[in-house]
């Protein structure tokens, strides 16, 4: 090969270029583009410390858990934030047609919890019942 360094150079800038289009082809899937606008809609709550969203969604549904952790060891704090963080997350899955939806909101070292049926909700898993809940 008489110019290996200019060969190199253009199989790297080659690579760089068809890498950079995968990229750019995909993006966040469905479901991570859920689990982000479900954190951000939490995170605008105050008393909200942090977020662990998953988002599973597949030929069998749409599943979504939600663990908030709070910033106060107090239950009646910690179920005022979960209350005020319940609508703006549920609002962000009105695009689904189901699924089933859990959450549940602890204090920082995991030693108080509150969860939807301290609300007084018995409606299960469903994500629908739980927007007929807490959206209406």
């Amino acid at each position: 090969m008489r110019h290996p360094l200019l060969a190199s150079r253009v199989f790297a800038a080659a690579f760089i270029v068809l890498s950079t289009a995968g990229c750019l082809a995909t993006g966040p899937s469905k479901a991570d583009q859920l689990e982000i606008a479900m954190n951000d809609a939490a995170m605008t709550v105050p008393g909200i410390q942090s977020t662990l969203i998953n988002v599973n969604m597949n030929t069998s549904g749409n599943f979504i858990t939600a663990k908030l952790v709070g910033n106060s060891m107090d239950q009646a704090e910690l179920a005022d934030a979960l209350r005020r963080a319940l609508p703006p997350m549920l609002e962000e899955t009105s695009h689904l047609d189901g699924g089933t939806f859990s959450t549940s909101i602890f204090s920082p070292d995991d030693s108080v919890s509150v969860g939807a049926s301290d609300f007084g909700y018995s409606g299960g898993a469903s994500l629908e019942r739980f927007r007929e809940y807490f959206l209406d």
